[in-house]
C-alpha cells in the first residue's frame, strides 16, 4: 500500500511521540502501579495518532486512484480496508474506554482525537467518491469543485475545532493535574501551528475563494444564441460549451 519510506517513518514518528508523552506526564518518576496505568494511557495517545499519520498516508492514495481511474480493482479495495480499519477500531476503542474509565482529561483527548481520525476519514471518502463519480461521468461534472470544497471546508472546520479543544484541555492539565515546561512548550507548538497557522491559511483560503467567486459572477452569462452561434469548446476542460 505504502513505499518503503513511509513504513520506517512510522517507526521514526512512533518513536518520538512516545519519548515527548513520556515527558510530559513525567513517566519514570512515577511508582511502579501508577507508571504502568500511565504507560497504557500513553499507548492510547500513541496509536490514536498513529491513525492520524496512517490516515495522512492513504489519503493521497485514494486521491489518486479516484482521479486517475484506475481499474485495480485490488488497489482500491486495499485502500477502502484501510478506511475502514481508520473507522472501526477508533470507535471500538472509544466504545471500550466509555465504557470501563470514568470522563477524565486523558479520555477527552483521546476522545477528540479518535473523532477527529473518523471524520477525517469519512472526508476522505467522501472526496474519493466524488472523483470516482466524475472519472466514470461522459460530461463535465460543473459542481465538482464546489462539492469538494465544502466538503474539505467541513473537515477542516471540525479539525479546527478539535485543535482548540484540545488546547483547553492540555490547559486544565497544566492548571490542575500535571504542570511543567515540557507541557507549556508543547501547548505553545500546538497553539502556534495547529491553531494559529491553520487559521490564517484557512481564512487565505476563504478570502482567496470568495475573490474568484466574485469575479465569476460579475461576468456577463453567454446567450444560448451566443454558444450556438460560436459553437466552441471549453478553453480549459475542452468539454463543449453548454453554459458559459
Amino acid at each position: 500500500l505504502t513505499d518503503d519510506e513511509d513504513d520506517k517513518s512510522i517507526g521514526t514518528v512512533s518513536a518520538i511521540l512516545f519519548y515527548i508523552l513520556a515527558l510530559q506526564t513525567g513517566l519514570t518518576g512515577l511508582e511502579p502501579e501508577k507508571r504502568f496505568v500511565r504507560l497504557c494511557r500513553n499507548f492510547c495517545l500513541l496509536f490514536t495518532a498513529l491513525l492520524h499519520f496512517i490516515h495522512n498516508i492513504v489519503n493521497p492514495l485514494l486521491m489518486s486512484l479516484s482521479a486517475s481511474h484506475n481499474p485495480s480493482l485490488h488497489r482500491h479495495v486495499r485502500a477502502l480496508a484501510v478506511c475502514l480499519f481508520l473507522i472501526v477500531y477508533p470507535m471500538s476503542l472509544l466504545a471500550y474506554l466509555w465504557s470501563h474509565h470514568p470522563m477524565s482529561t486523558w479520555l477527552l483527548a483521546v476522545s477528540a482525537f479518535s473523532v477527529e481520525v473518523i471524520v477525517k476519514v469519512v472526508v476522505s471518502l467522501l472526496i474519493y467518491a466524488l472523483f470516482l463519480i466524475d472519472a466514470y461521468r461522459s460530461t463535465f461534472w460543473e459542481k465538482l469543485d464546489d462539492y469538494v470544497y465544502y466538503i474539505r471546508a467541513f473537515g477542516n472546520t471540525v479539525e479546527f475545532c478539535f485543535g482548540i479543544f484540545l488546547f483547553f484541555n492540555g490547559a486544565w492539565i497544566l492548571m490542575f493535574e500535571s504542570g511543567g515546561a515540557i507541557r507549556a512548550g508543547m501547548m505553545g507548538i500546538h497553539a502556534y501551528f495547529n491553531i494559529w497557522c491553520e487559521a490564517r491559511a484557512g481564512w487565505s483560503v476563504f478570502m482567496k475563494r470568495r475573490t474568484a467567486v466574485n469575479k465569476i459572477e460579475s461576468l456577463p452569462e453567454a446567450s444560448d444564441h451566443q454558444l450556438a452561434r460560436l459553437d466552441d469548446v471549453c478553453a480549459i476542460c475542452y468539454q463543449e460549451m453548454r453554459t458559459a
